[in-house]
């Protein structure tokens, strides 16, 4: 099995509702099932780690001075968020998905998991975990029903 912060995250969202209620709510019972999956115990860290880390909303970030402005991203982010994904972000801040504070959140989610595969259905799934964990997460999931992370086929118009 592949190991990284990401497998183990789908891992558990996938299996959760399989897991007996006494280990979902125990740290150490959590851990076991998953290295009993077969995860390292250092991503299956990382990955309650990054969870955590989801309710955390930071310092508010200021104003831009023009509604106007574009974000440009750093090597770094370009190294983890291709062109797709960068132009994905753009679209649900324009849509009014995203604001600059929760696209500035996933991005620094998206950062954390260091996943080499990273891609637009992983993108979408960052998006929906950090829009659920905000206090206002119910009235920006509307759109939600359109995001789907499989591989489904394209629909032309």
């Amino acid at each position: 099995m592949k190991e990284n912060t990401l497998e183990v995250l789908f891992y558990l969202f996938d299996n959760y509702p399989e897991i007996d209620d006494s280990a979902a709510e125990d740290r150490e019972s959590m851990d076991a099932y998953l290295q009993g999956a077969g995860f390292l115990p250092n991503e299956i860290d990382r990955a309650f780690n990054w969870l955590e880390s989801l309710g955390n909303t930071g310092p508010a970030l200021l104003e831009t001075v023009c509604p106007d402005s574009i974000r440009i991203f750093s090597p770094i982010e370009q190294r983890w968020l291709n062109t797709e994904c960068q132009s994905h972000l753009l679209l649900l801040e324009q849509a009014g998905v995203l604001n600059a504070e929760t696209r500035e959140q996933v991005i620094d989610r998206v950062l954390e998991l260091e996943d080499d595969d990273f891609d637009l259905a992983h993108l979408k799934w960052v998006v929906l975990m950090v829009l659920v964990n905000r206090p206002e997460g119910d009235n920006s999931l509307h759109w939600a029903e359109e995001l789907n992370t499989d591989d489904a086929q394209p629909v032309y118009h």
